[in-house]
């Protein structure tokens, strides 16, 4: 956009040749070839924008750059108009992208200028006004080095405190899982895709007990136990959360037929004794378990279900975990000493 105004400028202050005309017509049509890169790269900034951006950072000042100094090149004498973009540029780069994208600006300028110098006839002989564009430069920007450093420690600060406070919303401070909030997410996002799955609600038993007998720093080292076990218990793309004090829920998208070996595999790596401060307390656990859509298709109706199947799973001593519905009559096998 600067350089199609500087363009128009020129065209306007200055009685424009056949040659000159023919050379705008040119460079227009380079200017759309690099809107329409522009455009792609917008599209790809905003699908992957975590993707090669040191790379894509790069490209841009080196396409910047290296389009302005052939710009230079062809507009010869009428080039002048266009010296003060390089100030323009590597200012800009400092500001938008950091302070090694600020100094890569300046290496590739110096190398622009020597381009220039080298290939364009006129130019070598007014090396004069490049050195003085060079300088110029070289020293607005340096003038400026300590306010564009403090830009960007306020933008790290700024970005560190933006990424805490969305982990504190999103996880719980105590286990470093998903809270509440995240949970209500990605349930709405699960159930938006209609797919089949199944709810844990995890009760630890008797943690009121610990609490109260041992502390409540025993309590967190026994709740951050829990949640070490039950993350081993599960896959990559289950997903685990704390509902608060020792509730947990846990969503996994395994068959049905696979649901019960899995929650034996939850008992078996999670119940059992715990050692805290030379203290010995047990980690018991109390599992109910709901299945969408064939209990509920809403999540209000599976939370009530899965907790409903969970204080029945408290109440019977011979197992540790029910499933809602049918499933709670079918037999299940007997318990190992769990506790």
């Amino acid at each position: 956009m600067l350089i199609v105004a500087t363009i128009i400028a020129l065209i306007v202050h200055s009685q424009i040749s056949l040659e000159l005309e023919r050379k705008v017509f040119y460079i227009s049509s380079i200017l759309v070839g690099l809107s329409v890169f522009s455009l792609l790269e917008y599209i790809f900034m905003m699908n992957l924008p975590e993707t090669l951006v040191s790379i894509r950072k790069n490209t841009l000042i080196f396409l910047d750059l290296i389009i302005l100094t052939y710009f230079m090149i062809v507009f010869e004498k009428h080039g002048l108009f266009l010296l003060p973009l390089y100030i323009i540029l590597v200012m800009r780069n400092g500001f938008s992208f950091g302070i090694e994208y600020f100094y890569m600006s300046i290496v590739l300028a110096g190398i622009s200028w020597g381009t220039i110098i080298k290939y364009s006839d006129y130019w070598v002989l007014h090396t004069d006004i490049i050195a003085v564009f060079a300088i110029t430069t070289l020293v607005i920007p340096m003038f400026y080095l300590n306010f564009i450093t403090r830009v960007h420690e306020k933008n790290d600060e700024l970005s560190r405190v933006l990424v805490d406070t969305e982990y504190d919303a999103n996880y719980d401070t105590l286990t470093g899982i998903a809270n509440r909030k995240m949970y209500k997410e990605y349930m709405k996002k699960l159930m938006k895709t209609r797919e089949p799955f199944a709810l844990y609600f995890i009760d630890l038993n008797k943690f009121k007990v610990i609490n109260d007998t041992h502390g409540h720093a025993v309590g967190d080292k026994v709740l951050q136990e829990a949640v070490s076990r039950l993350s081993k218990a599960i896959a990559d793309d289950d997903f685990i959360a704390r509902l608060g004090g020792d509730e947990f829920v846990i969503v996994t998208s395994r068959k049905k037929a696979f649901l019960e070996k899995f929650t034996e595999r939850i008992g078996n790596l999670t119940i059992g004794k715990h050692e805290v401060n030379g203290i010995t307390v047990p980690i018991a656990l109390s599992i109910g378990i709901s299945i969408y859509p064939e209990d509920a298709a809403d999540e209000m109706m599976l939370n009530k279900y899965a907790d409903e199947a969970m204080y029945e799973a408290k109440k019977d001593e011979n197992t540790f975990y029910k499933f809602y519905g049918n499933s709670l009559e079918e037999e299940v096998p007997k318990s190992k000493n769990w506790v």
